[in-house]
């Protein structure tokens, strides 16, 4: 046997698994989405199973593309995503920046840094929900509660209590509302992730070139003139990777929207294709075909982006 064929036949058993464990769900994907299949119908019993009998085409398609909360799920989708890959990316770098310097306790910090991202999704929603973010119970209410009565106390004050009178009372946010769920879950997510891109930009600082840091310094250059020239070039490979990973994460987020407003005016594909299989099972995989869709398109720039900077 050549050396070229022992390598391929001993990969052969873990591709073809790996095909089967891809292709069967999206078969089933496929075709389901292209007949009646509904759950729950006593007026035409027949659709309650998949048979080709019920072929309806593009029906479950169209039926998706008309419904009112399609639109929104996918904008609500992107709106998560791109604010949460913003919001790690910056922090990440910013706090890597921070503790990559040598001080006193640094092995804890980055321990207690890195901890978030072990925490379950639910958990770390039903934690932030109610014990951070509720305005009554939670920190939030707390702290805007303890503002308010420093403020009743100083527009009592001599001298100063005419300014602090100016001020408005404040009011607490409900995350839970419609307007606000779904920034509720962008926070929630952020805090979870951003260890997870501190942990990679940490490593891919200690074997930036100190060599270089020290030229420009020697040179004259300011902290941001290496942050800007040095350090962020370092970490452009880094950026992309994260973004990448990220990226599939993300867009497949359910529990926390769940947990958080239980999808009230806050949906994405997911939580969409989650409302469809609890009774229409034809049109939740055509939701699931164009969240298969969507993610594509999404790789396709970030593959694009990431292939442009590894070249680089």
């Amino acid at each position: 046997m050549s050396d070229r064929k022992l390598p391929r036949l001993l990969q052969s058993p873990a591709v073809i698994l790996l095909l089967i464990w891809m292709l069967i769900p999206l078969g089933m994907t496929l075709y389901f989405s292209f007949i009646r299949y509904v759950l729950n119908n006593l007026r035409r019993p027949e659709w309650t199973t998949p048979s080709l009998s019920n072929w309806r085409g593009f029906g479950n398609y169209e039926f998706v593309l008309n419904s009112k909360d399609f639109l929104f799920a996918i904008q609500n989708s992107l709106l998560i995503v791109c604010s949460i890959l913003i919001l790690t990316v910056v922090l990440g770098v910013l706090i890597a920046v921070l503790i990559n310097k040598a001080f006193p306790g640094q092995g804890i910090v980055r321990v207690l840094l890195i901890s978030p991202f072990f925490v379950m999704p639910a958990v770390n929603a039903v934690l932030w929900i109610n014990m951070i973010l509720d305005p009554v119970l939670g920190l939030q209410g707390i702290a805007v509660g303890s503002i308010n009565d420093m403020l009743d106390t100083l527009r009592n004050a001599p001298l100063v209590g005419w300014f602090f009178s100016l001020w408005p009372e404040l009011e607490p946010i409900s995350f839970r509302a419609t307007q606000t769920s779904a920034y509720a879950v962008i926070i929630m997510v952020t805090w979870q992730w951003t260890p997870f891109a501190v942990l990679i930009f940490m490593t891919s600082l200690q074997s930036e070139d100190q060599q270089q840091k020290e030229a420009a310094v020697l040179d004259g250059a300011s902290i941001w003139s290496q942050f800007r020239f040095l350090t962020l070039p370092h970490l452009a490979r880094p950026i992309a990777i994260v973004v990448m990973i990220q990226a599939i994460f993300h867009l497949s987020l359910y529990a926390e929207i769940e947990i958080v407003s239980r999808g009230n005016g806050n949906k994405n594909l997911p939580y969409l294709i989650g409302e469809f299989a609890n009774n229409n099972i034809g049109a939740a995989s055509a939701t699931g075909i164009f969240a298969v869709i969507l993610a594509n398109i999404v790789a396709f720039f970030l593959l694009r982006m990431i292939g442009r900077t590894l070249m680089e």
